[in-house]
């Protein structure tokens, strides 16, 4: 404790912007002093720690090794500090969470969720962005993020939430009309709708499904394509052909009818969902509860099993160790 009544806060100031810019005019232009006060408040910080900072040239100055080892760990502080305030700053009573997810995990499992919660828990305040682009939580652009990918994303925590699974799926009109699918190998002759988002190649998904087992080439033709999966799914909903369904998101459509799985064999994907947010952050309580809520929401769900097809084995695949960019 008693390191801690001398920082010299304002030495440390001046001796922080005096090492990103390697100037002391720079540094008292930033801090809106002279010079002569700034090479004071160095001065001031050098007898204090017994070492010198700064080696003084004839047209600016460079870090000692001993100002190296300082540099940083004050940059550091500082920013912790200024995120904090900016935190403390923001967090108003009353201010709305704002949390970003893909469009087809905030339509196809959030937003059902959401509304059972809103039933039962008046402080629900949620700003919800559906967006594929990654948001920046360092830079407050959400609060808090559901992704789509692997794992780290620098500066941030990032919890599981669920893997990924493919299979194929369709509307059961398009496969009274088009049936029966027996085989992978019947789905070759029957249109493919693609999810083909920016960040991933065309048809990777449907090439990692058929891949598993054991075709290596996609159709050349007969095929639809989509930039955002929650299209490609209603695209199947509505008839357009066979779509590649995520397991953990379409318990509904095939509770409903309006999409059926066409053959019980699920293929893991190398991206999972992820619960992403600032580590600082999951003190504030908007954000805690939140991160509560949805952890049981996925603890306390469960998905229904494959149907069960003459002759087909459920067949889930081990995850790829490739890693690709994530979506937010």
């Amino acid at each position: 404790m008693a390191q801690r009544r001398h920082l010299y806060l304002n030495a440390l100031k001046a001796f922080e912007a005096a090492a990103r810019h390697l100037s002391l005019t720079f540094a008292a232009e930033e801090l809106g002093v002279t010079q002569a006060a700034v090479s004071h408040h160095i001065r001031q910080l050098e007898t204090h720690l017994g070492v010198a900072l700064f080696k003084r040239r004839s047209r600016g100055i460079d870090l000692t090794p001993a100002g190296e080892i300082l540099a940083p760990v004050v940059r550091e502080s500082f920013g912790r500090i200024g995120d904090a305030l900016e935190l403390l700053a923001d967090s108003k009573p009353g201010q709305p969470l704002t949390v970003t997810a893909t469009p087809i995990f905030a339509s196809r499992w959030l937003i059902p969720r959401l509304g059972r919660r809103a039933g039962e828990d008046v402080r629900v305040n949620i700003r919800l962005l559906p967006n594929l682009r990654l948001l920046d939580l360092r830079r407050r652009e959400a609060d808090i993020a559901v992704r789509c990918g692997i794992p780290p994303w620098p500066g941030l925590e990032a919890e599981l939430l669920a893997p990924i699974h493919l299979t194929p799926v369709c509307s059961p009109q398009f496969l009274e009309k088009h049936g029966p699918i027996r085989e992978p190998r019947d789905l070759l002759r029957l249109p493919l709708i693609h999810a083909d988002t920016p960040d991933r190649e065309d048809g990777e998904e449907w090439r990692r499904w058929f891949g598993h087992v054991g075709i290596d080439e996609l159709p050349g033709s007969q095929a639809l394509s989509f930039h955002e999966p929650m299209l490609s799914m209603q695209a199947a909903i509505n008839g357009l052909g066979i779509g590649m369904g995520y397991c953990e998101l379409i318990d509904a459509d095939l509770a409903a009818g309006t999409l059926q799985q066409i053959l019980p064999i699920e293929v893991r994907h190398p991206y999972s969902y992820y619960l992403v947010y600032p580590p600082e952050r999951r003190r504030d309580d908007e954000v805690r509860r939140f991160r509560e809520w949805i952890l049981r929401e996925v603890n306390g769900s469960t998905r229904p099993p494959a149907p069960k097809a003459r002759g087909a084995l459920k067949s889930v695949a081990k995850p790829s160790a490739r890693k690709s960019r994530a979506r937010a």
